[in-house]
């Protein structure tokens, strides 16, 4: 009777894993569909897909400098993440930095934060390579890296102009092109965001100062 239990819980657990992520991943079209249909900004700057991805972002960052702060061993190592996340943030606020300051004002914030971030992680190269081999080793990296491929790589070959102009041919508008473009870079988003709170999870709690110390991996592996 304990073995069926189990074995019901975990189709359970399956199965609403399952409806969450189908929820998950139809976020991105939702929010297109409510810029388009309800807001009308279309493919204009400011839409809510740019807005979500900043704040997918920020809960990004938010989630990797929680583990830093409980774990101190993951800091310097942390430093790098928050710091590479905090740069694709700073990109994402381009407009706003172009109004406030100048066109392309977003490159020195970024380059402050990126040689903070390294300079930091070199005060213990050690920890920080400790640290990376655990992270990259972990489960949940495929899914982050999925993500960032999804993000750096497949949504600027499939927003590549000449492959839209060549599909639509006359029918070619651009805004089409920059929704499917944006569409895919929230997936990415979504995906990291999720393989990022999939680690904060998996995080071990530290009870005391000499805990990580001893203990080099501080995510657990199940």
């Amino acid at each position: 009777m304990p073995h069926r239990n189990k074995n019901a819980a975990a189709i359970f657990n399956a199965v609403a894993h399952f409806l969450f992520l189908a929820v998950l991943v139809s976020l991105p079209v939702l929010v297109i569909r409510l810029d388009i249909d309800t807001l009308k900004t279309g493919a204009s700057e400011g839409t809510l897909v740019e807005y979500m991805e900043q704040f997918l972002l920020a809960l990004t960052i938010l989630s990797y400098a929680y583990i830093a702060k409980l774990n101190p061993t993951f800091r310097h190592f942390g430093a790098l993440v928050v710091g590479f996340f905090l740069c694709l943030l700073i990109r994402e606020l381009d407009m706003f930095f172009d109004q406030l300051v100048f066109h392309g004002f977003w490159a020195y914030p970024a380059s402050i934060v990126a040689a903070s971030a390294i300079l930091y992680s070199l005060t213990n190269r050690a920890e920080t390579a400790e640290q990376f081999a655990a992270f990259v080793k972990h489960r949940h990296f495929a899914l982050l890296c999925l993500g960032l491929v999804l993000l750096l790589v497949f949504s600027r070959l499939f927003g590549m102009g000449s492959i839209w102009r060549e599909l639509l041919d006359e029918g070619y508008v651009r805004a089409a092109k920059n929704i499917a473009e944006e569409g895919t870079e929230l997936m990415a988003y979504v995906v990291i965001f999720y393989a990022s709170l999939r680690y904060a999870f998996a995080m071990k709690p530290v009870k005391d100062e000499s805990a990580h110390k001893t203990n080099s991996n501080i995510f657990c592996k199940h």
